[in-house]
């Protein structure tokens, strides 16, 4: 029984044992991700929104900012954002990173890219 109080306490100690300042503030996201989303835009209650659909799996709504360094191209040129209509199909290019807000709110946009633009 005194062995087994012992190799659960050396357990329970080496847990203890965290390197210094290795808090979440001194962590890292590697900067040359890219990750695409694609959606349609939507703009509900002033918030910028791509709808993703998916099949056989629940739809879902994420939130993004347009940022001074995000690129936004239509039909191969680069235009201002005003230019985007609801409905819009978008490819949203971001590091990655979604905080967990409601609704979820992508990270860090570098680029939005129009596919398909909506049918009037």
């Amino acid at each position: 029984m005194a062995n087994i109080l012992f190799a659960a306490l050396s357990l329970v100690s080496s847990f203890s044992k965290d390197s210094p300042n290795t808090d979440i503030k001194s962590l890292e996201i590697e900067k040359n991700s890219e990750y695409i989303l694609s959606g349609t835009y939507t703009n509900v209650n002033n918030l910028l929104g791509l709808s993703v659909s998916n099949t056989d799996t629940e739809d879902y709504f994420y939130t993004f900012d347009v940022e001074p360094v995000t690129k936004i191209v239509k039909e191969g040129n680069e235009v201002d954002f005003g230019s985007i209509n609801e409905g819009d199909k978008l490819k949203v290019t971001y590091d990655g990173s979604v905080s967990l807000v409601y609704p979820p709110k992508l990270n860090h946009v570098t680029k939005i890219e129009v596919v398909e633009n909506e049918e009037k």
